[in-house]
């Protein structure tokens, strides 16, 4: 598996070091370590670099490079000394654009990203967080607290294509065997279905909607049921939640019941239209849950 870390100098960059560790990749892994030094390009494809002159350009590149390397020296040792293959990555550019342009070049598999960088104090969640979930070609996880180590998972499904990948993701990474996934999905179809009926029979509708929230419910039971047992025969201690309600809601309210150190959804569910980048469910996770979010594509 290729992983890439991209930090900056903010207290996040060690947070997502922590969450690497925490993993337990194995010595296969691949680590591309990097950090974008910003530079903003004006019309006429004018930096300030440029405009600073020859010499002022050269020793603010070397300052800057210096101090980027400091940033990532500080931490290649440690992520050497978990068995793992690591290579330190330094670019100038737009931060988003040079993470994203590099995880494709790299075929990365998973970004790991503090949720703030410099500069995003009061926000749910940084510019650049939001660009990388946002246009990511693949998964992402976005790190919010400083984890150790990874006890309980909460793995939010709907049956979707996305969902199952996302399952077999966490499976593929082999997570460490103590830990707890806990599988919820959340009911909505028959809600929906209340407001939108063509009739104004109520009796008729009742009992239409008592029919689909009863098969509505079989069918989670046996989602959730199946997705526990493909954790189960792995050796993992497992629990289920069947949740009723608006899906990124619940799930954000069940999660602050258990505290889980990750929670990991579907970039997108069963009602996101293919062509959207990112469904409203995972954007909502990933905005507003207290605890960091993986996104699987």
């Amino acid at each position: 598996m290729r992983i890439m870390l991209a930090i900056d100098e903010s207290s996040y960059s060690a947070r997502v070091v922590n969450m690497l560790k925490a993993l337990g990749p194995s010595s296969r892994t691949e680590v591309k370590l990097m950090t974008v030094i910003p530079e903003h390009t004006f019309i006429g494809g004018h930096t300030l670099r440029r405009l600073w002159g020859h010499t002022s350009e050269a020793q603010t590149k070397k300052n800057q490079e210096k101090l980027a390397n400091e940033l990532l020296n500080s931490h290649i040792e440690s992520i050497r000394a978990i068995g793992v293959s690591v290579e330190p990555i330094i670019v100038w550019g737009n931060p988003p654009e040079q993470i994203l342009k590099c995880a494709r070049t790299n075929s990365i598999d998973l970004i790991i990203i503090g949720t703030k960088g410099s500069g995003n104090a009061g926000f749910p969640i940084g510019s650049v967080a939001q660009k990388i979930m946002k246009y990511a070609h693949t998964n992402v996880l976005l790190v919010r607290e400083d984890i150790k180590r990874i006890r309980r998972v909460l793995l939010a499904t709907d049956g979707s294509k996305h969902s199952e990948r996302t399952a077999r993701f966490l499976l593929n990474i082999q997570l460490p065997r103590k830990t707890k996934i806990i599988v919820a999905t959340s009911l909505e179809s028959h809600i929906q279905a209340l407001v939108k009926m063509p009739t104004l029979d109520m009796k008729e509708n009742r009992q239409i909607i008592a029919t689909l929230q009863e098969t509505e419910k079989e069918s989670a039971t046996e989602l959730i049921t199946r997705t526990k047992e493909l954790f189960h025969n792995k050796g993992y201690l497992t629990e289920s939640m069947l949740l009723e309600g608006s899906p990124a809601r619940e799930i954000i309210q069940f999660s602050r019941s258990i505290n889980p150190d990750l929670i990991a959804v579907g970039a997108k569910g069963l009602s996101a239209i293919e062509n959207f980048l990112l469904g409203s469910v995972a954007q909502r996770v990933a905005r507003f849950a207290r605890y960091s979010v993986l996104i699987v594509r």
